[in-house]
Order: C-alpha cells, then sequence, then structure tokens
C-alpha cells in the first residue's frame, strides 16, 4: 500500500525558540557536576564583587556578594568556558559534548533569550568579549582557526587567517584598536581590529595552558603567564621573554583586572594543604630592569596563606580573582573563596554552596499521586497533599515503572539486573540481568520491551518470566510493542534506502521496513491499553539544499499508512522525548520547553519552562508533572501555560517550594 504523507495543517515550527519567560532560582545549591569556568564581574572600571560559575551540568550561577547564587540552566551539554559583555551584560558560554558538538551560545543575562549561536567544527579553545563589547573573539583548535564575531549581531567580521596556529588567549585594549593572542605553537601575537591584519609576532613559551594576561596601572597587559608540565612561567608580554619560572603542584594562576591590582596570584597543593602565592607587579618590573632578558634567580613568590578545608577525594579545577576574593570550583560542584589578605596561621576554607537538594532521577505516575525515585530511595506523593511517602529503599537504580502493586528498577546506561520491588514488602527480586548495557525498558501489559546496547530488542513476560531476544540490528534507538504480534523498531538508517523504522514479527521475527524519510527515529510513544492505533516519535532527517538537519515530531497510522508532521524544529535535537495522554502529545523539542498539541483540536500549548531544562512529563488527570534535569518537578495543569509550583525534595525528603 502506497505510503500518503501529509502535513497538518497544525505543523508548529519551533526554528530555535529560546525561552524568554522563566525565572532563575536563587539559593545556594551547588553545581551538580564539575565546575568548568568562573567569570567575575570586576573590571579595570569597577570592582563588582559578582561572578558567574558553569560546570558539566549546563547551569550558570551568578553569585552576588552575600554568597546567594542565581542558577538558570543555559545548556544540556557541558560548559566549558563563559564569559560577559562588559557593554551589554550579554553571556556568552561554550557549550560542547566533548565529541562532535561545539557551540558559543550569546544570551540576554537578565531573559535569558538567545541572541544567536555559532556552531564550529572544532573544539574551542579561547573565548573573549573586547573591552567595549564590540567583538566576540573565539579561537578553535583549527590552524588559522580564530574568529572575530560582531558581539550584537553574531555575524563573522573576520577570520583570522593571517594568525597561524591555534589561539588559547586573546585580549583587547582599552580603545579595541588592539589585541593580542597567545597561540600555542608560542607566539605572542599583536592584532590590529582596524584593519584586521597583524602587527607584531613574539616567540615565547609554546604549549602553556591557562594563558593570562595582567598587570595594571603603568604595566597594564605588561605580563602574561601560562602553565606547563607543572611549571609556571611569567612573561614579558611587549617580548615573549621569560622572567620567571616557579614548580608548583597542580597548580591554578589568577589575576584581578582592577586598576588597583597588584600582580598574580597561584594556587599549588602542597601535599597536605594548599598554598596562595603571589608575585607582585614590582617583583617582575626589577626583572626586566635587572637584565633586560631571562633573569636566573628570579625572586621568590611571597606566600600570602596556608589553607585547607577541601572534602576528600574533591579536587579543585578552576579559579578566579575578583577584587580582594579568591574563587576556587571544583570536581564535585561546590564553590570555595577566601580572601587575599596574608594570615600567618593555617586558613580553613569553606564553601559557598551546599548540597541542599536530593536529586530525583525518575518520575512516574499512578491513580493517586507519583511515584518518585532518587539514588537511595523510592517515594509517593502527590501535588495536593504535598506528603512524601518513603516506599522503599533503592540501590542507585536510576529508572523506575509502575506495575501493579510493585515497582520496576532498572538503570539505563548500566548491566544492573532490572528489578521487582514489591511495595507491600520493600523487598526487590531479580528479574533478569542484561549482558549489555540497558538502553531502555518499556512496559506494555505483562511485558516488558527492554534494549541491550544498541543491537538487541529482548521481550520479557512478566507473568511466565520467559526471556527471549525479539530482534537484532545496529543503532537501535527504541522499541514498542504494538500489539501480541507485533514491535515497531526505531533505528538509525545505515543507507539511503534503509529505513529508520521497522515493524517486528514477534513468533517469526520477520521485518517490514516502514516508510517513513530520514536518518534516525527515536522516542516512540504508543496507548497500548486503549483501541487508538497510532505510533508518534522523533524523526531527524537531513535538509538537500543544506548540510543542517530539521527534527519533526510525527504520527504514523500503521493501518492507513498515514504519516503526519506535528511539530519541526529547524536544528537537530537528538535527546527530545515523547509521551502521549490522549488526546495530547507532548515533546520537549528544542530542549527548553514542554509543547502539548492536541490531536483532536489541532490546537498546540507551550508550558513555561523553570530554571531547569524539562526531561521528562508524566500526567495523572489534569495534573502534570515536569521532571527538570537538576532532578527538581514543575508542575503544572493540561490548560495553562503558567507553572503551578516548583517543587525540590530537600535531603530530609521534604518538599520546599521555591
Amino acid at each position: 500500500m502506497k505510503l500518503i504523507k501529509t502535513i497538518s495543517s497544525f505543523i508548529l515550527s519551533l526554528a530555535f525558540i529560546f525561552p524568554v519567560y522563566s525565572q532563575a532560582y536563587t539559593s545556594t545549591q551547588a553545581h551538580e557536576e564539575r565546575v568548568n569556568a568562573i567569570f567575575p564581574f570586576e573590571a579595570s572600571s569597577n570592582s563588582d564583587d559578582s561572578f558567574y560559575s558553569a560546570g558539566n551540568d549546563g547551569f550558570i550561577i551568578k553569585w552576588s556578594s552575600d554568597g546567594m547564587g542565581e542558577h538558570y540552566q543555559i545548556s544540556d551539554l557541558q560548559i566549558k568556558n563563559i564569559v560577559r559583555n562588559p557593554q551589554t551584560g550579554d553571556i556568552a558560554v561554550y557549550e560542547t559534548d566533548g565529541s562532535s558538538t561545539h557551540r558559543v551560545l550569546v544570551v540576554d543575562s537578565k531573559s535569558f533569550a538567545k541572541r544567536y549561536a555559532k556552531r564550529f567544527n572544532d573544539t574551542v579553545t579561547s573565548l573573549s568579549f573586547s573591552e567595549k563589547g564590540t567583538y566576540l573573539i573565539v579561537g578553535t583548535a583549527a590552524v588559522n582557526g580564530t574568529y572575530i564575531i560582531n558581539a550584537k549581531t553574531g555575524t563573522i567580521t573576520k577570520r583570522t587567517t593571517d594568525v597561524s596556529g591555534v589561539i588559547t588567549m586573546s585580549r583587547t585594549g582599552a580603545s579595541e584598536k588592539t589585541a593580542v593572542f597567545y597561540s600555542s605553537t608560542g607566539s605572542l601575537i599583536y592584532y590590529n581590529l582596524q584593519t584586521f591584519k597583524m602587527i607584531k609576532k613574539f616567540p615565547t613559551e609554546s604549549l602553556l595552558e591557562q594563558p593570562i594576561l595582567f598587570g595594571s596601572g603603568n604595566m597594564k597587559n605588561r605580563f602574561f603567564a601560562g602553565i606547563k608540565d607543572n611549571v609556571i612561567y611569567l612573561i614579558d608580554a611587549t617580548n615573549g621573554k621569560i622572567l620567571a619560572q616557579y614548580q608548583a603542584k597542580e597548580p591554578y594562576i589568577i589575576a584581578g583586572r582592577s586598576e588597583y591590582e597588584d600582580g598574580f596570584y597561584f594556587v599549588t597543593n602542597n601535599g597536605k594543604n594548599y598554598s596562595l602565592k603571589t608575585v607582585t607587579n614590582d617583583m617582575l618590573l626589577k626583572q626586566i630592569n635587572a637584565t633586560g632578558s631571562q633573569t636566573i634567580n628570579p625572586p621568590s613568590p611571597l606566600v600570602v596563606k596556608n589553607f585547607t578545608g577541601l572534602k576528600s577525594r574533591d579536587s579543585f579545577t578552576c579559579a578566579s580573582k575578583n577584587s580582594s576574593t579568591v574563587i576556587l570550583g571544583t570536581q564535585s560542584g561546590n564553590i570555595y573563596t577566601m580572601t587575599s589578605v596574608p594570615e600567618s596561621e593555617t586558613y580553613t576554607l569553606f564553601a559557598i554552596t551546599e548540597k541542599m537538594y536530593e536529586r530525583i532521577y525518575d518520575i512516574e505516575a499512578d491513580d493517586s499521586g507519583f511515584y518518585l525515585l532518587t539514588s537511595s530511595t523510592v517515594y509517593h506523593s502527590s501535588f495536593e497533599s504535598r506528603q512524601v511517602d518513603l516506599i522503599a529503599k533503592n540501590q542507585a537504580q536510576t529508572n523506575l515503572i509502575p506495575y501493579n502493586e510493585n515497582i520496576i528498577l532498572w538503570s539505563k546506561g548500566s548491566r544492573k539486573s532490572v528489578q521487582k520491588l514489591n511495595i507491600s514488602s520493600g523487598t526487590a527480586e531479580t528479574l533478569f540481568t542484561p549482558i549489555n548495557y540497558i538502553q531502555n525498558v518499556r512496559i506494555f501489559g505483562e511485558n516488558l520491551v527492554y534494549i541491550q546496547g544498541n543491537s538487541s530488542v529482548g521481550l520479557y513476560n512478566l507473568s511466565t518470566g520467559e526471556n527471549k531476544e525479539i530482534y537484532t540490528g545496529t543503532s537501535i534507538q527504541d522499541a514498542i510493542m504494538y500489539d501480541e504480534e507485533y514491535l515497531y523498531v526505531a533505528k538509525t538508517s545505515t543507507q539511503s534506502s534503509d529505513s529508520p523504522l521497522i515493524s517486528v514479527n514477534i513468533q517469526t521475527k520477520e521485518t517490514v521496513p516502514i516508510k517513513i524519510p530520514g536518518n534516525v527515529v527515536f522516542s516512540l510513544s504508543y496507548d497500548y491499553d486503549s483501541n487508538r492505533k497510532n505510533v508518534y516519535g522523533i524523526v531527524i532527517k537531513s535538509q538537500s539544499q543544506s548540510d543542517t538537519n530539521v527534527t519533526e515530531v510525527f504520527s504514523y497510522n500503521p493501518s492507513t499508512k498515514t504519516l503526519t508532521t506535528l511539530l519541526r524544529l529547524s536544528d537537530e535535537d537528538s535527546s527530545a522525548f515523547t509521551a502521549l495522554h490522549y488526546p495530547r502529545v507532548y515533546t520537549n523539542l528544542g530542549k527548553n520547553q514542554v509543547y502539548s498539541c492536541n490531536v483532536e483540536t489541532k490546537k498546540n500549548m507551550v508550558y513555561r519552562r523553570s530554571a531547569s531544562m524539562p526531561m521528562k512529563m508524566v500526567q495523572n488527570g489534569s495534573r502534570i508533572a515536569i521532571l527538570n534535569r537538576n532532578g527538581s518537578i514543575s508542575w503544572y495543569t493540561t490548560n495553562s501555560q503558567a507553572i503551578t509550583a516548583d517543587w525540590y525534595l530537600t535531603v530530609n525528603g521534604e518538599w520546599f517550594e521555591l
């Protein structure tokens, strides 16, 4: 039968929609994961105590002098760098998945509305705004891969093809007429931002990490520093000559930017504790005046203070300086601060952050409320009662599925056994142990459909205990049980003639491709218990006229072979979900908000997001609960766009409402 492809009249184009209604939440909560970057507001013209932190959890946090942080998730990827436009306050971040996605995103610092995004083929190695905020300068790991971008429009003003090597630091002068770049090949390069031509190039030490330019007053930006193999190099930025070298274990180098800043600081690990040390501008100037070249015996750094207090197994990952405050980020997501005022006694370091909330990893609905899963506990709660009931202990499983008077527990991305937890007794029994990591587990009547790795679809019968493999292939994304006879399997197309969606006969294992155009299908939704037989899912397609992709939410009717597009995003989103609660199909396509498509009334609705990005939604009657990426819950009703409430589960097992 011929496939009829129709595009619905109520299709909603989501091209690069970004939230403008959501608000940051304020607390002392730490980052969920590693802190990668700290950017202070301090500049030569002000001494603002505020600063931004960013990390692997995709959050940016604006910290004020009172120790409170405004949290907002700007990405579902790692944020490796963050900078602030000194003129407009706009924020630029480098977000990446660590392999193929490298993107610089610029947003408004108050509304979080997106200004623009720039994709790069290579790792971003440096990111900075010019001193007046006219340009955004992006260095990449490609040779001649430095871009000077109009900070307001996002258009590329110049790609500096005359600047060779990988640029890992850029800084402009106050007038923005010139810039200085550091190339990892071992060069300090001065560049004319009016003619976009190189002025001078000085050889210096190569492969320096944490490169910074510093110096104030008459010596503004006179000095340059970096680290290689646990050696700190201090360099004359006017000629590239080394002024001093210092051995330091696991050092982090920092320098303030105000006119009153005197020199350069670094943190080093002494084994049992740490030290904050400094080398002043005058000490370096004496080196220059003494010999005019390299100095054999550089002055010893001054010890500002020794300090301790870092929790066991934690480690520093980044550092910065803001006025007289030294700021340190850690592997666990904490932020520590201390002053640069000298102290003779060992100082005990304290974090300004704390783990206030328990992360919720999964949520599901039942007739009376919602089940919640943390790393150690299964809870039951409802919006109306606000009561949190402890159901049973959890042995670090990450996902749950209600089943009669039981809970199915499993862990995405692991080989942990799939368990059945008896709610009454609190005891768990093993159903089966996968031979490969579990990608997904779905329940259809008395059957669990599960995917191992990306190559196998299995079927486990909860009544009989029968466990069998139904389909093997490559790049499997999802699977649903359509009825007692057929499965539908979503996967990646391996060639142009291959289909990303197939039906599989459960008994004979015969496969039939579904004629759906696209590169990959995933996130299937289907109502197994009703007579409505449409299958919903997401497909990513290549656009023949360009190198970009589009992502669409679709509906497929197996009886009529009709394919209908419900939503379209002019970008690639490989992590979006669909959820079916007839007559509404929900999705977070575009990552930032949840959309509802009413397939009966042909009306759409956008649910305004919270401070964190939506990850999953479940529904009980007219009550909607959205699980956010930071483990919080946002509550809605089906007929209102506004958030009813944002709830966080405290470490004491109680709800805290923001």
